[in-house]
């Protein structure tokens, strides 16, 4: 019987909007510690839309100027300044999890 719960709540969770990706850990459902919450909120807010942040590139540095990235230099892998996208990589689920969000370079020095 718990196993069952256990399936049609997997399967509830799947169908959330926003979930899937979280989701991805495998079959295993896996709770988020207090620093992923933490960290999901920073990024997310209530909305759990990540909005856009913008920075500026100097002496090949990355300075975020606004936005929910601010402070996460070190995080940053990989800039697409023409698609206005940034790829981090963060520790969550106790892995490296590589996450896709906007960020404009408005200058470069």
């Amino acid at each position: 019987m718990i196993a069952e719960n256990l399936e049609q709540l997997a399967e509830n969770l799947r169908k959330v909007t926003g979930m899937t990706r979280l989701l991805g850990t495998g079959d295993e459902i896996i709770p988020l510690s207090q620093e992923e919450v933490e960290l999901l909120l920073k990024l997310g807010k209530e909305e759990q839309l990540v909005a856009m942040s913008t920075g500026i590139i100097e002496n090949d540095q990355v300075r975020i100027l606004t936005g929910p990235l601010q402070g996460m230099e070190g995080y940053i892998r990989k800039i697409n300044r023409h698609k206005r996208k940034a790829w981090v990589s963060i520790e969550m689920f106790g892995r490296s999890v590589d996450m896709e969000v906007g960020l404009e370079i408005v200058k470069k020095v």
